[in-house]
């Protein structure tokens, strides 16, 4: 199910919570080394958000469920043990959720994942720069995250990368539709 994180940012605590125990009850008899997920904030939030939200109802429970999740690029890098692919790929940079380089404190294993892919990373000045997202932010400030996310589309593009990868769905659609536009 959803991780909780859009209700946690609504104020919807106690669905975030029942939603949050719902996850940890999913997994609870289920013989699992890690959870993995393709969302770097469904992975920070599951990890960090989760026990907090369930602290007086579950706490040992969320912790060894905390535990275990990591994210996709995490899993790929430090689990499966990629190694970098030498190639004649596409020059790509990478756009860092917020919640994977801050929330995860993750910057390397996104960096890796290229390497093994066959195209060579490509750093960019504003890498960590939030996208403009934000969940409910981009629809309440739009012109805010518009400005946020042209700068970090010029840096790409002054960057010479011909891709830009990231690892947030909310990222995703954020730059996606803006670039279409």
């Amino acid at each position: 199910s959803c991780c909780g994180l859009p209700a946690v940012s609504m104020g919807e605590k106690s669905a975030a919570r029942d939603v949050g125990l719902q996850n940890i009850d999913a997994f609870d008899n289920e013989d699992v080394d890690y959870i993995v997920t393709l969302c770097a904030s469904c992975a920070s939030h599951l990890k960090h958000g989760v026990p907090k939200l369930v602290k007086d109802y579950a706490p040992q429970k969320a912790a060894a469920f905390a535990d275990k999740v990591i994210s996709y690029s995490q899993f790929m890098a430090d689990v499966v043990g990629l190694e970098p692919k030498p190639g004649q790929g596409k020059d790509v940079a990478f756009h860092s959720p917020c919640h994977l380089c801050r929330g995860l404190g993750e910057k390397q294993s996104p960096k890796t994942v290229i390497a093994a892919s066959g195209n060579t990373y490509v750093p960019t000045a504003e890498e960590e720069t939030c996208c403009g997202f934000g969940g409910s932010f981009s629809a309440n400030f739009p012109g805010v995250c518009n400005e946020i996310l042209t700068q970090k589309l010029e840096d790409v593009e002054k960057s010479g990368a011909s891709l830009l990868v990231t690892e947030c769905p909310g990222c995703v659609m954020q730059i996606t539709d803006t670039v279409s536009r």
